[in-house]
């Protein structure tokens, strides 16, 4: 189950490699975002802007990929 060490967060978390959308006035921070039940199990991703390929390397190797939290932005995940 991944847990941001800083703040706590067990729900929440962005892949660091996935690229953001085009720039625009107020572009989201991260390009994949994925949301996490209370068990660790993964229960959806937001791509915003990382393609389908980094959509399905990120599901297959999740405890890599997602590691920024996006609730207060660190990167010292547990998994």
């Amino acid at each position: 189950m991944p847990r941001c060490k800083i703040c706590g967060n067990k729900r929440n978390f962005a892949c660091s490699f996935a690229p953001t959308a085009a720039p625009t006035a107020n572009p989201q921070p991260y390009g994949l975002a994925a949301n996490f039940d209370n068990q660790g199990t993964l229960l959806d991703m937001e791509c915003m802007g990382a393609s389908l390929d980094d959509a399905q390397a990120a599901f297959e190797n999740q405890s890599n990929c997602f590691d920024i939290c996006t609730n207060c932005g660190g990167n010292d995940i547990v998994w």
